[in-house]
């Protein structure tokens, strides 16, 4: 059955304010603008599932470097924290419920390209440990895990706030205590629809000792209380999440797949 995108912007709109629809409209090309107006909508509405607040009363606040918060009195009132990515026709948003100002949260999604050429990138954004650990695999898996420490990296200056104000170079990730496990996935009528392959364990480096080992890597990372989520949609879509502040237990996340017709339509 085809969607029906006019009934459903129509149903989008009036939950977004004039500055979120004056930013969509900025897009020239039609479907980059209804992606806009989805993905602020998606937001407003998922936000509303944590609190008693409608979905077109949400205000936000940015960061320095643009990541959006929830103004300080929501944040205050609902203890929300919120951090939302976007690829292709797939978002994700991560949302914790806390009162521990010092939590922050960071997602990124991906989809894996086959025409990118990932070697120039490596060497101008990625740590030499990062570039060796990688160099060891075999061809398909070196691009496999090029997309798996891009959506780390974004994942994590989306936590800082810094954006690209922070240099990729500056911090890098060692698999070499990670581990795999499944997440439950749930649909809408929370029937689990498909398992995620979620990597944990995965340490994060903000040494400047470019000889520093792993166990350097593991000890900061204890200090800094990140906790650090790659997580695989499927073949060509992966998402990272970062989270300061908290261990994060894999028993904790509870993961659900949303459709923007059935959001929307109720």
């Amino acid at each position: 059955m085809a969607i029906d995108h006019s009934y459903l912007i129509n149903q989008a709109r009036p939950l977004l304010n004039e500055e979120e629809l004056a930013r969509a409209m900025r897009y020239r090309q039609p479907l980059a603008r209804m992606h806009a107006i989805y993905i602020r909508a998606f937001l407003r509405v998922t936000l509303s599932r944590y609190a008693r607040v409608r979905p077109n009363e949400w205000c936000f606040e940015y960061g320095e470097k643009g990541k959006p918060y929830l103004c300080r009195a929501q944040r205050q009132q609902t203890s929300l924290v919120f951090n939302l990515s976007h690829s292709g026709d797939q978002v994700l948003l991560a949302v914790t419920q806390t009162a521990d100002q010092k939590i922050e949260l960071g997602v990124d999604i991906e989809c894996e390209r086959e025409d990118l050429s990932f070697s120039t990138i490596m060497d101008n954004y990625f740590q030499p440990q990062e570039i060796e650990s990688l160099m060891r695999l075999d061809l398909a898996d070196q691009r496999r895990r090029f997309f798996d420490l891009w959506v780390l990296k974004e994942s994590y200056i989306k936590a800082t706030g810094l954006g690209l104000a922070q240099p990729l170079k500056s911090f890098g990730f060692g698999f070499s205590s990670s581990k795999k496990q499944h997440l439950s996935l749930f649909d809408e009528k929370q029937v689990s629809a498909q398992p995620l392959e979620l990597i944990t364990g995965i340490v994060l480096n903000t040494l400047n000792d470019k000889a520093a080992k792993d166990e350097d890597w593991s000890k900061q990372a204890e200090g800094q209380m990140w906790s650090t989520c790659l997580g695989r949609l499927s073949s060509s879509y992966r998402f990272g999440l970062m989270v300061k502040g908290r261990k994060l237990d894999i028993s904790s996340i509870y993961a659900r797949k949303v459709l923007i017709e059935n959001l929307l339509n109720r």
